[in-house]
Order: C-alpha cells, then structure tokens, then sequence
C-alpha cells in the first residue's frame, strides 16, 4: 500500500513525466524540421510522427535519419 502521500508523489511524478515527454518531442520534431524540411511532422502527446514521400528510402540510405535519438540528447 503506497498511502495517500505516496500517489500524491506518483501523480505528481507522472505529470512532470508527461511534460518532460512533451518538451522532448517538441524540439526533436523541430530539429527533424530543420534537417528535413520537406518531411510532414506532427508531434502528439510526447509522439513524433513523420510522413513524406520517399521516407522510408531516405531512412535506409541517409545514416543521418537512422540516428535521430542523438537530436534528444
């Protein structure tokens, strides 16, 4: 049993997870906006999603695309 102090903590914690989320997807999708401007992106709750023609191919040739996690550091 966490107690009442304990899922104040834990839906304290939860929000300040969703946030940070937020922020984080927010700049990587504008940073994927400057490296690919052509690139449709929506950003959703802490999710990026990308669409655009040829995508998938650019994603298999361009190292740069396969390695969009560096854009969250």
């Amino acid at each position: 049993m966490i107690g009442r102090f304990g899922s104040v903590l834990l839906r304290q914690a939860e929000r300040i997870g969703a946030r940070r989320a937020e922020r984080v997807a927010t700049r990587l999708g504008d940073e994927i906006g400057v490296i690919l401007p052509d690139i449709r992106i929506i950003v959703d709750r802490g999710r990026v999603h990308l669409w655009g023609r040829g995508l998938r191919r650019r994603w298999l040739t361009d190292a740069a695309l396969r390695w969009l996690g560096r854009l969250l550091r």
